[in-house]
């Protein structure tokens, strides 16, 4: 996985269709901290593009609020 603040992870569970949309926050030194931006359940097989957008306008926003 990338942990860069570009990148955003999909995490899924095959058996009832749940994800849940994370990114990671390495700007401490230290600390790492996560931050899950929102979860569904899929109900296609492709995740639908209006959910991968929202979750990358979610980690834009925290990094530009957090400058």
């Amino acid at each position: 996985m990338n942990y860069s603040k570009n990148s955003m992870e999909r995490f899924g569970n095959l058996y009832n269709k749940q994800y849940f949309f994370a990114f990671w926050d390495k700007s401490d030194k230290t600390d790492t901290v996560v931050i899950s931006t929102h979860g569904i359940i899929k109900k296609t097989e492709k995740i639908p593009k209006v959910e991968i957008e929202r979750a990358e306008s979610l980690r834009v926003k925290y990094f530009n609020e957090k400058k």
